[in-house]
């Protein structure tokens, strides 16, 4: 299961655009099928549309939950006090409050997905949390190493 993930997150978006392309390359196979045989082709064309519409939309709102990784809902985070995150996860990799009492938090991302996304000896590559001073977050972004 773990490398299914790992090949998933590598895929990304290509994998997306791959799936689409099959799927609009299939409907104009059955459409030209089916314009051979002199069927009403009006009726499938609404549908492909609508099922096209379903899928964009599917796919906006998982690009915008999981901008800083593919395996990690950020809107999970956002909004969410600091204090229940590290309950939940367990302590920071790195945590720094300033005066004011904003500041941000590191977790292991192996910790959130479960799977090992970059190498162990990069101290600068987790997901951070930025939050306020009220304790709750207000972004998030996953940092990579060189090269990640």
């Amino acid at each position: 299961m773990e490398h299914v993930l790992i090949t998933l997150y590598a895929l990304g978006l290509p994998l997306l655009f791959l799936i689409v392309t099959i799927a609009v390359i299939w409907f104009i196979v059955l459409a030209v099928k089916r314009r051979k045989n002199h069927e009403k082709v009006g009726t499938s064309l609404r549908i492909a549309m609508i099922e096209g519409i379903i899928f964009l939309c599917i796919v906006i709102v998982w690009q915008a939950s999981h901008r800083s990784s593919t395996l990690i809902n950020d809107w999970e985070f956002l909004g969410k006090d600091i204090n229940s995150i590290e309950q939940k996860y367990g302590k920071f990799v790195s945590y720094s409050k300033g005066e004011d009492g904003s500041g941000y938090a590191v977790l292991d991302t192996e910790k959130l997905t479960g799977v090992e996304l970059y190498s162990d000896t990069d101290p600068e590559s987790g997901y951070y949390m930025e939050f306020d001073q009220t304790g709750k977050i207000v972004k998030v972004y996953c940092s990579r190493p060189i090269g990640g």
